[in-house]
């Protein structure tokens, strides 16, 4: 007797795990977490988030061109923004089971150490 197919086959799960991949890393993911908030400067997220400016430019390109973020030239500077509504609810979802990853900024309790100073890749 043979067992009956799955109904439901996860046809996209090469670009989940891309999109998962790429938000696993917690510089990129702090960028996403204020941009959702607020659009933003290299110079603001520099700032804000404590990552310093060769690796957040670095990890701005990489979402960039995976479409997760985009820019608009304001002046001199590019200003930011979350355009991957998908990138949106997978934190909402994080935000649910991690207190302060709303606080990336280290502003309400959270150690004060650069993000990328956490990083090991």
């Amino acid at each position: 007797m043979t067992k009956p197919a799955p109904t439901k086959v996860c046809r996209s799960v090469g670009e989940a795990s891309e999109l998962l991949k790429l938000m696993a890393n917690a510089n990129r993911l702090a960028i996403v977490c204020y941009l959702m908030e607020a659009q933003a400067s290299v110079s603001a997220l520099e700032a804000e988030l404590g990552i310093r400016q060769p690796t957040l430019s670095q990890q701005l390109a990489e979402l960039r061109e995976a479409g997760v973020i985009e820019g608009r030239r304001d002046g001199k500077a590019i200003v930011y923004r979350v355009a991957d509504p998908r990138v949106e609810t997978i934190v909402l979802a994080l935000r649910k089971m991690f207190d302060g990853l709303d606080d990336v900024t280290g502003r309400f309790g959270m150690a004060k150490l650069p993000v990328d100073e956490l990083m090991f890749d």
